[in-house]
């Protein structure tokens, strides 16, 4: 039987206690966001003349998820500083596409964040990933909720930090 495409969408709120330009100065950071994430050990750029935020601009992150060492190579596809971050997995069997949406709201930022999974599937490989869809959505808005809040208190701490130096 042939494969057959197969899309999976999920979206997901956060909220970070910083500005969206800082958020977003921390997303386009390497090293920032290394430090600000306990999944993340090593970012490496993979092009000299290009960030995160510069469309094009290419990465290899060494996550570490349980006790599984990932590694994941992902491309900026659109960036729109300080509001909207597109970033692309490049991988030859599923395209997966995270869209970081910031805005600015009282005491910090909003954060949206849609990941899109897109491959080809045979029937019973699409049976048994649909089965899951459900418990991936509800781990997608955990784990951005869970960045968030990781995010805001690497804030925190900088800030706490900064008023000590003043």
């Amino acid at each position: 039987m042939a494969a057959v495409p197969y899309i999976e969408t999920h979206a997901a709120e956060g909220f970070v206690r910083a500005s969206a330009l800082e958020l977003w100065n921390l997303l386009t950071d390497p090293k920032g966001l290394a430090d600000s994430r306990d999944d993340i050990q090593e970012i490496e750029l993979l092009e000299d003349d290009l960030g995160i935020g510069d469309v094009g601009g290419r990465t290899r992150t060494m996550l570490k998820v349980g006790r599984t060492d990932l590694m994941l190579t992902e491309e900026t596809v659109e960036a729109d500083r300080p509001r909207r971050l597109v970033r692309r997995a490049l991988n030859p069997r599923v395209t997966s596409t995270s869209t970081w949406e910031l805005e600015d709201a009282p005491g910090g930022t909003k954060v949206t964040v849609t990941s899109v999974l897109e491959t080809q599937l045979g029937m019973i490989q699409r049976w048994a990933v649909q089965r899951g869809q459900l418990q991936r959505g509800r781990e997608a808005i955990d784990a951005v909720r869970d960045q968030c809040e990781q995010f805001s208190v690497y804030f925190d701490k900088r800030r706490e930090t900064l008023s000590f130096d003043i």
